[in-house]
């Protein structure tokens, strides 16, 4: 199975040492590297004027910062090393401006200084060899501008604008995006996958001179139609003085249906593909051109001895772990279930590749169990409608719950 450019991944811009993310990339397999699609990494848009805009009443210092809700964002280090590893080794960068509070100045400022400056700002990335961004701003898209400044840039919706139906796919696509980044609802929704498929091959044959690609974030654990969700992603901006997850508000919202490491307690607690088989895997594989995956708040903890690299991962509570340096060996040695293995980074002196190993510790697995097999069959389609079902909690034995939020 072909899986050259499936999956994109994140820059750990939370954790500001600059050199040991380039060094893992560096390290890890040619078949990794070759599996990669982009890396993307967040920043942020700054600029500070004085002035009386039309909606000022008298002249009044402005600060934008635009572009970033994660909190975290990338050094100028690591974005100089981020250019490296598109250099020496064929992977595409992302910029991410995935902020949907945009400032009022970015559209309404005298001479239209303050788009100025951001285009000029995008430009200084563009002319290093930039080649894609998120951008969750419609209205500057659909001006042309974007396009008219940086022809060769593929510009991706963020995942935040919820795009959800083969409708709204289309409606971004003629906004003059490249990359349909889509709702992670449909990762509960196989049957409106196969829809915006569709109509994405419809789009290529009309306009086969544009580059369209799916993509779809399997591994978030948010909770589906988060109702906190639009609220915690204007607060997270503040993350480096003020933590949600450790204030008052986490305590009664996220921290109510996951783990300490931040893990959904049941899959309905969260949006993530449950691939147990390689069928299931094959089957997302075919209908979505990338597959996402979520990490920019992660760090690197290196233990051990050898050179750290990155591939996949799968720790045991309580273990030192499995790894192994690119998805293509697990599909080729047919180890399930697939879902539990994370993108992450590890130290080379882990070992060879022992499957027997592996499987040994996956046998009775639940998800390789009948009631796992028809659990993950079931959340294919079940369009997190939760209250009528409770598959996951009478799967793994817990009471059934209408809503998370009565936790």
């Amino acid at each position: 199975m072909d899986l050259s450019k499936k999956f994109s991944i994140a820059h750990y811009d939370n954790w500001q040492e600059p050199n040991l993310y380039y060094e893992a990339i560096k390290n890890s397999s040619q078949k990794f590297k070759n599996e990669i699609f982009d890396i993307y990494f967040g920043k942020t848009f700054r600029y500070k004027y004085r002035e009386q805009e039309i909606y000022d009443v008298y002249s009044k210092p402005h600060e934008i910062m635009y572009g970033n809700v994660m909190g975290v964002e990338a050094s100028d280090a690591q974005v100089d090393n981020l250019f490296k590893i598109q250099t020496e080794f064929g992977i595409e960068i992302s910029l991410t401006l995935n902020q949907l509070n945009i400032p009022v100045e970015m559209f309404y400022s005298k001479n239209d200084r303050v788009v100025s400056a951001f285009l000029d700002w995008v430009g200084e990335y563009y002319y290093r060899g930039l080649r894609n961004c998120t951008l969750a701003n419609n209205h500057l898209m659909r001006t042309g501008l974007l396009q008219k400044r940086f022809p060769d840039m593929k510009w991706k919706n963020t995942v935040n604008q919820q795009v959800s139906n083969s409708q709204q796919v289309l409606d971004y696509l003629y906004l003059g995006y490249n990359i349909v980044q889509l709702d992670r609802s449909l990762n509960r929704n196989i049957d409106e996958l196969k829809r915006v498929k569709e109509v994405v091959e419809g789009f290529r044959v009309k306009f086969p001179e544009k580059l369209v690609k799916t993509s779809l974030l399997v591994w978030e654990d948010c909770l589906p139609s988060c109702p906190f969700k639009r609220e915690h992603d204007d607060l997270q901006i503040y993350l480096k003085k003020i933590n949600y997850w450790d204030s008052q508000l986490g305590t009664l919202t996220c921290n109510r249906w996951t783990d300490k490491n931040g893990g959904s307690l049941l899959p309905r607690f969260g949006t993530n593909c449950y691939w147990t088989s390689l069928d299931t895997f094959k089957e997302y594989a075919n209908l979505v051109d990338i597959f996402k995956y979520s990490g920019r708040l992660n760090k690197i903890h290196p233990h051990g001895t050898g050179k750290m690299m990155f591939g996949w991962q799968f720790i045991p509570k309580g273990e030192n772990g499995y790894f192994i340096g690119s998805f293509s060996e697990l599909i080729e040695n047919a180890i399930e279930p697939l879902h539990i293995w994370g993108f992450g980074p590890y130290l080379s002196d882990r070992g060879e590749l022992d499957v027997d190993r592996i499987n040994n510790k996956l046998l009775g697995d639940l998800w390789l169990t009948e009631k796992g097999r028809k659990l993950e069959y079931t959340l294919k389609n079940c369009r997190n409608l939760c209250h009528r079902c409770h598959l996951c909690e009478r799967t793994f034995g817990t009471p059934d719950i209408d809503s998370a939020v009565e936790l």
